[in-house]
């Protein structure tokens, strides 16, 4: 989809988002997740950074300037182990991307934008940057959703040793299954409900997922921060991206009625509530829209 900046950034969000799943660009999306906070910019200087990066892999690799890797190839163990120390090489030690451990929440670190500029991300967003890199190479690598944590996949028969993760966060390490599951692991032992481990969390998500993941950690972060300006407009892109999350129409609701729009409140309120008729909140919402209505009536 072409970037447009004379679209107002909601509507430009709202054509990328009706997309069928398998049209939609990662890297687009990511962009345009930055016009949440800032005015719309366009998108091709990012673009062509990702470009230069994976050329620079290439160069790494010792491919010729926009070569791909061969399809064949992509299978087979040697060849992943190769191109993933290749993009550690050159994302991780040369270009210093990296976790960022300081300012975690910060909600630069959720823009893709200022991810390229600042050398620092989320894990979820570093992981994006390898996944778009690789693309660009030809190479399969895939987002994987674990708990509290995001890395990049690349697929690998059993053959072949089965699957290889990069955690994008922590200097590009590189883990084959065993490794990534005791890293989960780890994760979930300082996490009530002890060490189960879920086969589903290894399995690739796509990027209305990933997209979703980011925003979700967008709209915690203003939360956290006491925005609710941009907690709303991080969760109206959530409504946009997936109206099939009920819960995301009662947030926005609830965020419009914090910043007094009541009517545009009360009509996502009575939305969820027909959606979700047996949520436990569902009684005191209900509740609050009689009195929003009440006050509203009075008003007229």
């Amino acid at each position: 989809m072409a970037h447009e900046t004379g679209l107002a950034p909601a509507l430009r969000f709202s054509a990328y988002a009706a997309q069928p799943d398998d049209r939609l660009a990662l890297d687009e999306g990511a962009l345009l997740l930055a016009e949440v906070a800032y005015p719309p910019r366009p998108h091709g200087p990012a673009l062509r950074q990702l470009d230069a990066l994976a050329d620079a892999v290439r160069g790494e690799l010792g491919m010729a300037p926009g070569a791909l890797l061969a399809a064949e190839t992509t299978c087979e163990r040697a060849t992943a182990e190769r191109t993933l120390t290749a993009l550690r090489a050159v994302l991780a030690e040369r270009e210093s991307f990296r976790g960022d451990t300081e300012r975690y929440y910060d909600p630069r670190n959720c823009f893709l934008s200022e991810v390229l500029e600042r050398r620092k991300g989320l894990p979820i967003t570093l992981s994006a940057l390898y996944i778009e890199v690789a693309r660009r190479l030809g190479a399969p690598l895939v987002g994987v959703g674990l708990p509290a944590h995001f890395v990049a996949k690349w697929p690998l028969p059993e053959e072949e040793g089965g699957d290889l993760f990069i955690d994008a966060f922590s200097h590009a390490v590189i883990m084959d299954y065993a490794t990534c599951r005791r890293f989960v692991l780890g994760l979930m032992s300082e996490q009530a409900g002890g060490p189960l481990v879920d086969a589903s969390w290894f399995a690739p998500v796509t990027t209305r997922a990933i997209l979703t993941r980011m925003l979700r950690n967008l709209k915690t972060i203003y939360l956290r921060k006491g925005d609710s300006a941009l907690a709303l407009a991080a969760t109206d892109r959530l409504v946009t991206l997936r109206p099939d999350l009920a819960e995301e129409l009662r947030d926005r609701g609830l965020l419009r009625l914090a910043l007094g729009e009541t009517l545009l409140a009360a009509a996502d309120l009575a939305a969820y509530a027909e959606r979700a008729p047996h949520a436990p909140e569902i009684s005191r919402l209900r509740k609050r829209l009689r009195e929003i209505r009440e006050l509203s009536a009075k008003l007229n």
